[in-house]
């Protein structure tokens, strides 16, 4: 397996590692830089220069033990290393740029080397990190909890598909991907933990990224639910999909824990921030509940008599029960 990182990025997590340790009161690294950089000055022509710092970066890269930190990540997962040919790591400007996937374009990987992996089977992988990250030391904690996703990914019995498509508008999409993306993260920690890893999140704070997903839930069942998934070996990409889908399929994973209570096993209707509201069919994150309880039932009958097969368990969202209470008396 070949890693490869971008001439820019080595230069940045260089120069940036320089100046900062030299402001803390380390100059060791500021004094091997410039051992190594002032000669090129005096020995090389400008036009020359430029491919002699590029060695130079390159030496103290892996000198200083960056470029061990993704190495040593993919020597966790020697499964992984045997499905993948090429790594490319390039620099990015912002955290949320950052991130770790399956190369799906090969980008400015020559033509010939991406045919020569494609034709034996192996993947490429992109990482994507900001300069800084390299001298953070949860580095060693993203590179291994992201590439328990890439392993996932290219596992047949996982059945990663990118192309998977989710909700009935842009709002619903979000939230489905963002929940897919709670959910897979929360089961990669839990294995990690499992193996005896240092995951990426705390258990405690994958359960406040989780309880800020499933508002929906009831705090006592939250726990139990919350806990049943965590304690489940693997998830495939289908059941992921699924469960942030359909909340309904997360509340079928609770387990009874300690301070928990396991849901009941009821056909109640989810009403979630963002889904269409099925009267206007658009998304909406003002929904009536109760509507049994809390609209009159002549409102109620001609909201059915308008929509044949809709029921107070459906919900709506605020604007229509306005609108159909003005039609029910007349006014509209």
């Amino acid at each position: 397996m070949e890693i490869r990182f971008q001439p820019a990025l080595l230069q940045e997590v260089i120069d940036s590692f320089v100046e900062k340790t030299e402001r803390e009161g380390d100059p060791t690294y500021y004094k091997e830089f410039h051992e190594h950089a002032d000669p090129i000055y005096e020995k090389f022509m400008l036009e020359d220069r430029e491919g002699e710092f590029k060695k130079l970066y390159q030496y103290l890269f892996g000198t200083w033990g960056f470029s061990d930190i993704v190495r040593d990540s993919f020597n966790e997962y020697p499964l992984l290393k045997n499905k993948v040919g090429i790594v490319l790591v390039k620099g990015v400007l912002k955290e949320d740029q950052e991130g770790v996937d399956i190369l799906r374009k090969w980008g400015s990987v020559e033509k010939e080397l991406a045919r020569e992996f494609e034709e034996k089977g192996l993947k490429g992988v992109g990482i994507k990190l900001i300069p800084r990250r390299f001298y953070d030391p949860a580095l060693t904690r993203y590179c291994r909890h992201e590439l328990m996703h890439i392993s996932d990914m290219i596992d047949p019995v996982f059945g990663y598909d990118p192309d998977t498509k989710v909700g009935q508008n842009p709002g619903e999409e979000t939230l489905i991907l963002q929940r897919y993306r709670v959910l897979w993260s929360l089961s990669v920690d839990s294995r990690l933990v499992a193996a005896g890893k240092e995951p990426m999140l705390s258990k405690e704070d994958r359960f406040k990224e989780f309880r800020s997903w499933y508002r929906k839930i009831a705090p006592l069942q939250l726990k139990s639910v919350f806990e049943g998934l965590w304690q489940t070996s693997y998830f495939t990409h289908s059941e992921l999909i699924e469960m942030a889908t359909d909340t309904l399929r997360v509340m079928d994973r609770a387990v009874d824990v300690e301070g928990g209570e396991v849901p009941e096993s009821e056909n109640k209707v989810m009403l979630m921030p963002g889904f269409p509201c099925p009267l206007c069919r658009f998304p909406t994150y003002s929904w009536v509940e109760d509507m049994g309880s809390k609209i009159e039932s002549y409102v109620l009958d001609f909201i059915r008599e308008n929509h044949p097969g809709w029921d107070v368990e459906f919900g709506a969202c605020d604007r229509c029960v306005e609108v159909y209470k003005l039609r029910a008396d007349g006014v509209m």
